[in-house]
């Protein structure tokens, strides 16, 4: 039996949106920039005299307006993160696990052992599973060798360990294969947290 609290709860696509929007903006790299007119290789000498030529004013050939010169107000390193509470990220993996549940694609085996590393073994297994197009295993603890080497090849299939399992690899793939070790591992996280209430001081 799977624990309603985590695998039975009402589906709301804004709360998965929110977690899987701050999933996103977190992995970005935020390496882009642009050159500041401090930045850009050039003279600093005044490219004319002010008056008297009839042409536009300038002080600097480094100037945004000048072919080659700095940007303005361009894009600088700095990090896309967003700020997420832990229950709200909490309950959108428990929409997700729900999601599969109500859609019978949540498959609970008690390990995911294979005979060998031979990819045909996977095949054959994901085969037999109906309407089945992407499959996300998720183990308990480090992902077994054999396993891992089982399912390289083979590209609508993922391994994950059970503390990787997060929504948006779920909603990627649409049947779920778990163990019962990370089954309770995540009814043990999600429901049994400690819940802190801040009061205030009037």
């Amino acid at each position: 039996m799977l624990d309603g609290d985590v695998f039975d709860v009402p589906i709301r696509k804004d709360i998965v949106h929110r977690v899987v929007r701050w999933q996103l903006v977190k992995r970005q790299q935020g390496t882009h920039s642009t050159k500041t007119i401090s930045e850009v290789s050039g003279t600093g000498r005044k490219p004319y005299k002010q008056k008297g030529t009839g042409r536009a004013r300038h002080g600097t050939l480094r100037g945004p307006q000048v072919r080659g010169g700095a940007t303005m107000h361009g894009p600088k390193p700095r990090s896309h993160a967003i700020k997420l509470q832990k229950k709200v990220r909490h309950l959108g993996l428990k929409i997700a696990l729900s999601a599969r549940t109500d859609e019978g694609k949540l498959l609970v085996f008690e390990d995911l052992e294979v005979p060998s590393h031979k990819t045909k073994n996977v095949v054959s297994y994901i085969s037999q599973m109906e309407d089945t197009k992407k499959v996300l295993l998720v183990d308990g603890g480090d992902i077994d060798k054999k396993l891992k080497l089982a399912t390289q090849n083979i590209h609508y299939v993922n391994v994950l360990p059970s503390i990787g399992l997060n929504v948006y690899s779920i909603l990627q793939h649409d049947t779920l294969v778990m163990t019962r070790v990370p089954v309770n591992r995540s009814v043990e996280r999600m429901c049994h947290a400690p819940i802190f209430i801040r009061i205030k001081n009037y």
